[in-house]
C-alpha cells in the first residue's frame, strides 16, 4: 500500500538573514486506512537536532512539526501493524498553506516537546 502524505506550512518570522516556517507533515490518508498503521519514521535533514523522529499517534495522522527555513527531501519509513514497512520520500513544501478557515482539512496534534520550537501545539 503506497501510503500519501502532505504537508502544510507558515512563515513566522526571520532569524538571522532567513525566513523562518513553522511546517507540519502527515499521513494523508482516511482514517480508516490509519489503522494499518503502527508508526512513522521521519528522518529529517542532518542538520537538525535529532533528525530521526518516530510518531506513533495516529490520532494526529503521525504528523510531525517542526520549523525551519528551507525545503528538502525528509526520508520517512512506515511501520504497519502486520509487520511490514514500506519506505517513501517527501519533498518539503513550504509554498502549502497552512487551512487558517478549514479545520477539517487540519491534522489533529497534541501539544509536544519540539527540540525546535520547545513546547508547542496548535
Amino acid at each position: 500500500m503506497a501510503i500519501a502524505f502532505d504537508n502544510f506550512a507558515r512563515q513566522v518570522g526571520e532569524r538571522g538573514e532567513y525566513v523562518w516556517f513553522d511546517w507540519i507533515i502527515f499521513v494523508a490518508e482516511p482514517m480508516d486506512e490509519l489503522g494499518k498503521v503502527a508508526a512513522v519514521e521521519y528522518r529529517l535533514h542532518e542538520t537538525f537536532p535529532n533528525p530521526v523522529r518516530l510518531i506513533t499517534d495516529p490520532s494526529s495522522r503521525f504528523a510531525l512539526r517542526s520549523a525551519g527555513w528551507g525545503e528538502f527531501t525528509i526520508f520517512i519509513t512506515v511501520y504497519f501493524h502486520d509487520g511490514s514497512e514500506e519506505q517513501t520520500t517527501y519533498e518539503l513544501d513550504l509554498d502549502k498553506p497552512w487551512p487558517e478557515d478549514d479545520a477539517s482539512s487540519r491534522p489533529t496534534v497534541t501539544p509536544s516537546t519540539d527540540p525546535v520550537l520547545g513546547s508547542s501545539g496548535f
